[in-house]
């Protein structure tokens, strides 16, 4: 089905409440006079503004008081305005930068205009920053006394256990990102392009009503690490995978991926996504509250060496929320900075793959499905959506 989805109904004004406390709290233990962001998630958990309008994340901006209240910096006005959105109250202005350009392409234009408003909140600040430019928080040193502090690990964390809110919301776009990936699959055909099946699935979700398509990817004939469609053809029984994903209205997240065959398989084939998807199993019986990261991982690849087949070589999952990749991170070892354990009420993303080697050529399969953590485990959350979930149904 490719229609409008029935997206859930809920009280915007009240998550906005209970996130920016959760911001307030974390700004009071550091001892913050405000905020200072530019990653888009980070707007959108604080001010519950939509400032991710293209992939480039690098045009807007939001100063964050102790008390919740903002002032967002726009790329598409020519003037300061004053509590410009009725649903967004604590937004108290907004003001111009530079229009469609990085703030880095003009950074004199951009420090004025963060300072002027800045000067407003004291003579002295100490001032949370996520990744702002180093050029750009050098020129507003030279503007203003304020002391910059590292906040942007601190935001990650805290955003790890979600509001239920949050949670509806995740489940409805993993719902439709569910439905895409059906109509991926539903698209290869002999003769077919990987092209085609990911604009399958982009009308599919576009048409259901996301707020923006985050990655389309497909490997067919293409080796580990090689993610990206080139306009190859289909052929009988041949493999492939696919990993998508989307943010749905509110900003949040699904990322998700299928392993398809276009006819018949070639036993070696079907034989390694079979155990792939044993090792899947493997890794989500093991996803409880409390369970190490690095458990999830090393299990899986155990069980996939142990039949003669390659590791998943990446993190074998990772959280999901107002960013399509956050914490937390579920590699090994080493390679995240902590080993963390599995918390109640995070959502998750798993994503193994291995590869197979017949008749001397690599084929890759992948699976990935999006999960919330609950008390005994976890709960699915990219399901394929019913017709009566659609607009019109």
């Amino acid at each position: 089905m490719s229609a409008l989805y029935r997206w859930p109904d809920y009280d915007a004004v009240e998550l906005h409440r209970a996130r920016s406390a959760r911001v307030q709290a974390f700004m009071r233990e550091q001892e913050l006079d405000a905020l200072l962001l530019v990653g888009p998630d980070h707007i959108r958990y604080a001010t519950d503004f939509r400032a991710h309008l293209t992939n480039e994340s690098e045009w807007f901006a939001a100063l964050v008081t102790r008390d919740g209240e903002a002032e967002i910096f726009l790329p598409y006005i020519d003037e300061t305005i004053v509590d410009p959105y009725p649903e967004l109250p604590w937004v108290r202005a907004v003001h111009a930068v530079a229009s469609w350009s990085a703030a880095t392409a003009n950074p004199a234009t951009w420090i004025a205009a963060v300072a002027r408003a800045a000067r407003s909140l004291g003579s002295r600040l100490r001032l949370g920053i996520d990744s702002v430019d180093q050029g750009l928080l050098s020129g507003l040193q030279r503007e203003l006394d304020l002391t910059p502090v590292p906040v942007g690990t601190g935001l990650h964390r805290l955003r790890r256990e979600k509001h239920p809110t949050e949670v509806l919301l995740l489940d409805a776009v993993s719902r439709v990102n569910a439905g895409a990936m059906e109509a991926a699959l539903g698209a290869a055909r002999v003769g077919g392009t990987d092209h085609e099946v990911l604009a399958a699935a982009m009308a599919y979700q576009q048409a259901a009503g996301v707020e923006f398509v985050t990655h389309s990817v497909c490997n067919l004939r293409n080796g580990t690490g090689d993610w990206f469609a080139g306009g190859r053809r289909f052929a009988e029984g041949d493999p492939f995978f696919f990993d998508i994903g989307c943010y749905g209205p509110g900003g949040y997240a699904s990322d998700a991926g299928r392993t398809g065959f276009v006819g018949e398989p070639a036993p070696e084939h079907l034989a390694a996504y079979e155990h792939l998807q044993t090792a899947y199993r493997i890794a989500q019986d093991l996803a409880v509250p409390g369970a190490k990261a690095s458990s999830l991982l090393a299990a899986c690849n155990e069980y996939l060496e142990s039949h003669g087949l390659g590791r998943t070589p990446y993190a074998i999952g990772h959280g999901v929320g107002l960013r399509i990749c956050e914490l937390p991170t579920l590699f090994s070892p080493g390679l995240m900075d902590e080993d963390v354990t599995l918390v109640e009420g995070e959502v998750i993303a798993l994503e193994p793959e291995t590869t197979v080697v017949v008749d001397g050529r690599a084929t890759v399969f992948k699976i990935e499905d999006d999960f919330v953590v609950e008390a005994h485990g976890l709960r699915r959350l990219t399901e394929i959506p019913g017709p009566e979930e659609f607009v019109g149904a």
